[in-house]
């Protein structure tokens, strides 16, 4: 019994799942209670409808990224290195590797205490007297700040310590984020290449609060701009896209801690509930929280049938897409058929969308 409550304790200290899970949709507010307070949409979509499906990521893909991930850091990172190495993202001589993955994630650590300490020391010693330069597996940080409950800690798949090349000396690091799609160039999907922007953002100001925490904030420097790890199209072998600028989802990072922290704030947390425990009075705090639905809903929450069900009754554009939904300004889509049947503009944003329809780009008339 005493081994279970440990391994309910670490899954809920292992806060990485959540954050991805808010960083698909950050302007939804039952998103954002649900990953600061550990309650799975899925039992909140059971309690609004008990007929929803119980759904989950393929094992398979599960398998194939756990798989890739591991050939990446097999032999002292070799195949990474390798990979680094012919884009330019780090130096020949910039070579070396840490692994700080725990023992349940195939790593030599024994658990987050460990890789949290030894992240932390690793990162003081870069301001103070460290010449490592390469390549760190799972660096482990424990956000200074009550964003998620019992305490926020994130997993960065892969950071870059490499030399400054603004300074005379000292070094710079650089968050990178694995991914098992292919780079298809130009063609890569875009919404993917958003989320997985929008989680190295998240890596970016996560490392900024530490930093100050540990008084290095002006010590060492941190880069803006991330890399992606992807594969190559058809193979397991990783192809790298560097010069990801990070810094506007940085920025919405920062805010999107701001509100997690009040959410924290604002709600007790669930002493002792675990990963698959289902607390009521938390489940229909979720319930209240306003939504937003969106593209990306479709593809990792559970209540999206539901919240496009809302959003098609208030005739919402995001029924169509985000793309519209930014088009029509906050128009309904109701209040579009009328003003596209010769309804009078009332407002600003009505003069608007009509103007932007009768442009030869749209080409209505």
């Amino acid at each position: 019994m005493e081994k279970g409550k440990k391994s309910i304790a670490g899954s809920r200290r292992d806060t990485r799942r959540r954050f991805e899970q808010w960083v698909q949709n950050p302007a939804c507010g039952a998103n954002l209670v649900s990953a600061v307070h550990n309650v799975k949409m899925g039992a909140v979509a059971r309690r609004e409808n008990p007929l929803a499906p119980k759904e989950g990521q393929s094992v398979f893909a599960l398998a194939r990224g756990n798989n890739f991930e591991a050939s990446l850091v097999r032999d002292g990172a070799k195949v990474l290195l390798a990979a680094m190495h012919k884009v330019g993202l780090l130096k020949k001589t910039e070579k070396s590797f840490l692994d700080f993955r725990t023992s349940v994630n195939g790593g030599p650590l024994t658990d987050l205490d460990e890789a949290i300490k030894k992240s932390e020391k690793l990162l003081i010693s870069l301001a103070d007297t460290s010449t490592f330069r390469g390549v760190i597996s799972s660096l482990t940080l424990r956000i200074p700040k009550g964003v998620m409950l019992p305490e926020a800690t994130l997993i960065i798949d892969v950071v870059c310590i490499k030399d400054n090349p603004e300074e005379d000396a000292g070094a710079i690091i650089s968050v990178g984020e694995v991914k098992t799609y292919p780079d298809r160039g130009g063609y890569t999907s875009k919404s993917d290449l958003a989320k997985a922007r929008a989680q190295m953002g998240l890596y970016v100001h996560a490392l900024e609060l530490v930093l100050e925490k540990l008084g290095m904030s002006t010590s060492l420097a941190l880069s803006n701009e991330g890399f992606l790890i992807l594969t190559y199209p058809g193979s397991n072998q990783p192809r790298i896209r560097m010069g990801e600028d990070l810094r506007f989802q940085a920025e919405r990072a920062k805010r999107g801690f701001e509100l997690m922290g009040e959410s924290a704030e604002r709600l007790p947390d669930i002493i002792g509930a675990g990963e698959d425990e289902e607390d009521l009075d938390m489940i229909n705090e979720v319930l209240k929280a306003p939504v937003a639905f969106s593209d990306a809903c479709l593809s990792f929450c559970e209540r999206s049938e539901a919240c496009f069900n809302r959003a098609m009754a208030e005739g919402s554009g995001a029924v169509l897409g985000d793309e519209v939904e930014r088009f029509l300004g906050g128009l309904s889509l109701s209040r579009v058929d009328e003003l596209l049947d010769g309804a009078k503009a009332k407002n600003s944003a009505e003069r608007d969308f009509l103007s932007q329809m009768k442009s030869p780009i749209v080409g209505f008339s």
